[in-house]
């Protein structure tokens, strides 16, 4: 196991730790686990450092949950993985409305 997927697999009970069934993740949808290699993959390349996705992804979930948004655990997980990304310069809003695009024509869902 890779030192990200040792951190992530560590976190069990903070706002950003992953929906676990019987102590191994959940994935619902095909695009859950698709965004969530793509988080894990650019951390490995060191793009950014897993606890600034963290911390991302917590103040995400603090906010949708202020909001009242309904939306699920991963679908606050694309946003601030999509927000990271654009921060950091990684890739231009058009490329993930491009790639978004061209998942959501092959996958009814996403």
């Amino acid at each position: 196991m890779s030192r990200v997927a040792d951190r992530i697999a560590a976190d069990r009970d903070s706002p950003a730790a992953i929906p676990r069934r019987n102590g191994e993740p959940v994935f619902n949808e095909p695009w859950e686990s698709r965004v969530f290699a793509i988080a894990v993959a650019l951390c490995e390349r060191g793009l950014y450092d897993w606890d600034e996705f963290r911390d991302r992804l917590i103040a995400e979930i603090s906010a949708a949950d202020r909001r009242g948004d309904l939306s699920t655990y991963y679908e606050r997980f694309m946003t601030a993985l999509e927000r990271l990304m654009l921060d950091k310069g990684i890739c231009l809003r058009e490329e993930i409305d491009r790639r978004a695009a061209t998942e959501s024509a092959g996958d009814p869902q996403h």
